[in-house]
């Protein structure tokens, strides 16, 4: 009878090392996790570090992909992979001198259309129409930038509509102060949802993130209980001259619009060119502390530069 309670005794503290063992390795799980999650120690530094340097370098590669290798989706991706292993051959240098192995490459991109208006004129489209449409069934739209020197008291407006409720926002002439401009944000039954101007002729404007001349706009959320997929339409196009350029997630979106919406790449009208919307990359980190592999997803966005360069030619 002792030998099979120390038996039990035996196969119970085996358990008990079992169990605190299996506690440790999911507390140990756990406080990995929220230390990536945090970003805030120090083991992860090295991981931390090299996923947002690539989030920054890539998405900056993918704006610059999208400016001057827009021959077609093909040319995009190639020209965004071959820049994406250029960066990542200078990237792992700099890791491997203080004892890090990185790495980085494109495993896939979804398609999208930028369309861009580089040279100023006025927002109506290549036919001369001033109400039209600049892509439909939309799910989401990044970059929306726009500079506006509006020529009337009557407002530009660009909306987005999934027929039935509606969001825009609106640029005129302000009628009781001679060079300012007025800048507000409307839904479809007519509340005003961000109101504001500017001391200028001109408004820098970014739609998709709500900032006027680079200041937040309180009460402007880009596209607010607008349904997905919506329609992006431009609202008395002659009262306004200027530039403009955002990616929308459809490919090839010049095919669902009037034939005459958009013009070919020499006279500065509203074109509309192959993108790349996003892209994953994959990310790999080693050091002597931890090994980490990821998936990256960069957009458009993560790049100041301007949306509205000139398409290549």
């Amino acid at each position: 009878m002792n030998r099979d309670r120390g038996q039990l005794l035996l196969v119970a503290g085996l358990g008990l090392a079992l169990a605190f063992v299996v506690l440790a390795l999911v507390l140990n799980a756990v406080v990995f996790t929220e230390n990536l999650a945090t970003r805030n120690h120090g083991e992860t530094d090295d991981v931390v570090g090299y996923e947002r340097a690539t989030e920054a370098g890539v998405g900056g590669l993918l704006v610059q992909t999208n400016t001057y290798d827009d021959a077609d989706y093909a040319t995009l991706r190639s020209a965004l992979e071959s820049d994406v292993g250029t960066w990542d051959a200078n990237a792992s240098l700099l890791s491997a001198s203080s004892g890090t192995i990185t790495a980085a490459s494109v495993r896939s991109v979804e398609n999208g259309t930028r369309i861009v208006q580089a040279d100023e004129r006025n927002f109506s489209d290549d036919s001369g129409a001033d109400n039209w449409t600049a892509a439909v069934d939309v799910s989401e739209t990044r970059r929306f930038e726009a500079v506006v020197t509006p020529t009337s008291s009557s407002p530009v407006a660009f909306t987005f509509s999934d027929g039935t409720a509606s969001w825009r926002v609106e640029v005129s002439e302000n009628t009781s102060n001679s060079g300012y401009t007025d800048v507000d944000v409307w839904n479809e039954t007519g509340d005003v949802l961000a109101e504001t101007y500017v001391e200028s002729d001109t408004a820098s404007i970014d739609i998709t993130k709500g900032r006027l001349n680079g200041t937040r706009v309180p009460g402007w959320t880009f596209a607010e209980n607008v349904s997905t997929p919506y329609n992006v339409s431009v609202v008395n196009g002659g009262n306004a001259n200027g530039k403009y350029g955002f990616v929308v997630d459809v490919p090839n979106a010049e095919d669902d619009v009037p034939s005459d919406t958009y013009t070919d790449r020499s006279n500065g009208s509203p074109t509309a060119v192959p993108a790349l919307y996003s892209a994953t990359v994959a990310v790999y980190v080693q050091d002597a502390r931890v090994t980490y592999e990821t998936n990256v997803t960069v957009a458009p966005e993560s790049s100041p530069a301007a949306p509205w360069k000139s398409p290549a030619e």
